[in-house]
């Protein structure tokens, strides 16, 4: 099926998934990285104290994700999409409440897990389960919610802040929240099941997955993570979100190396938005035609030439063609790795395979900008960090050529 045909079958689950994608980004580095500021002058802290604080939170709700990510897996959809949405309603409230630096270590970490963690998590865990044949098109449609929040939000988010103040905007993202993401989910999944789910117009594929033995197997967390393929992976998983959370953290240093006005720097972030979206798009089809475990291992090659223009760029028209780069690998990792958990351990135990993956990814948008700041503390360069850094990516790329198949004869 293309695009149109899948999305006219299945628009409900697919808007559900794009819906709560979108205001996954409440809690994401590129929107909370916008209140650093106010929250500076607000608390009378430092930005190595936030820096701090801020990898804590995230590296907690990490954990916390392990625990209750893999409950999607028993629990009925619609009350865990509830459990998420309502507490990331509750996450913006205690953000708009915070008058104590304490409490604002809570808000953050309850953003980082219902938003950066839960709401993520939720969208792309169902895009994988319920569809198989065309899953590699679902999860872009999916995904298509990150670049719509990292073009559109950013802008509101500081106009906001501006007018009415910081504490202010939390609260009317709760209120956007209350009024908008919450009936939409609860009246999108009405009805919804997987048995409803069309991939082939003779709607034969909800039989297939019954009789396919490998949807049907139970994963627990120990068999995970004693999995072969697990370590292949995670990696990668890694240092896309080490390396993403830290460049966008790192935007305003970066552009001050370099001579760039941050206004311009900000704007550039614009070719990230729509290379992430146009090649989620590309990804689908490719991932349901030849597979995600064949994609998989070269998802990084483009951010690395991203690094490269970044390097040795000097004029500012170079900076959108480094965010475009970057938005390359942004936009077809998300579908493609969501895709991989579900060919290689199935469907049934997804939630607990992606709270795993989940919180690699977590964890490593936590150690992004400590790292960073731990090296440029010690004199290094941005340019020196980022070779550092591409030949990582490629020692990794070679990893996963060079062991792949002898880890999945193994594994199977």
């Amino acid at each position: 099926m293309n695009y149109f045909q899948l999305f006219s079958a299945n628009k409900k689950i697919l808007l559900f998934g794009l819906l709560l994608v979108f205001f996954s980004s409440f809690g994401q580095t590129f929107v909370l990285s916008l209140y650093i500021p106010w929250f500076l002058e607000s608390f009378e802290i430092s930005q190595s104290f936030f820096s701090g604080m801020y990898a804590l939170a995230t590296l907690l709700s990490a954990s916390v994700l392990i625990v209750v990510g893999q409950k999607i897996d028993y629990v009925p959809l619609k009350g865990f999409s509830l459990f998420a949405i309502i507490g990331m309603i509750a996450a913006s409230l205690v953000a708009a409440l915070s008058y104590h630096v304490f409490m604002l270590f809570v808000a953050l970490f309850m953003l980082r897990f219902f938003g950066q963690g839960l709401l993520s998590h939720t969208a792309m865990t169902t895009m994988s389960r319920y569809f198989k044949k065309a899953r590699g098109k679902a999860l872009s449609i999916a995904y298509l919610g990150f670049p719509a929040g990292e073009g559109l939000l950013p802008v509101l988010v500081v106009s906001l802040i501006m007018v009415i103040g910081w504490r202010e905007t939390f609260g009317v993202t709760a209120l956007l929240m209350i009024i908008i993401l919450l009936p939409l989910a609860v009246f999108l999944l009405k009805g919804v099941s997987i048995e409803h789910i069309v991939e082939e117009t003779d709607k034969t594929v909800y039989k297939q997955r019954i009789d396919n033995p490998e949807e049907a197997r139970i994963w627990r967390k120990r068999e995970v993570l004693n999995h072969p393929l697990f370590y292949l992976y995670a990696p990668t998983v890694f240092l896309i979100g080490f390396l993403q959370t830290a460049l966008f953290f790192f935007q305003t240093f970066i552009a001050a190396e370099k001579g760039w006005s941050v206004e311009w720097m900000a704007g550039s972030i614009m070719a990230y938005a729509i290379a992430s979206s146009m090649l989620s798009i590309g990804a689908g089809p490719l991932i349901d035609r030849f597979s995600a475990s064949r994609i998989f291992p070269f998802i990084l090659i483009p951010l690395s030439f991203g690094l490269l223009v970044l390097s040795y760029a000097s004029h500012p028209f170079l900076t959108p063609v480094f965010w475009l780069l970057i938005g390359v690998s942004g936009g077809v990792s998300s579908p493609v790795s969501s895709s991989l958990y579900a060919e290689t351990f199935g469907t049934k135990s997804l939630g607990t395979v992606r709270s795993l993956f989940t919180f690699v990814m977590v964890m490593s948008t936590a150690l992004g900008p400590i790292v960073y700041s731990l090296l440029l503390d010690r004199g290094l360069t941005f340019m020196a960090i980022h070779w550092g850094v591409i030949v990582v990516i490629m020692l990794n790329v070679v990893f996963i050529l060079a062991l792949s198949r002898s880890f999945r004869s193994k594994g199977k």
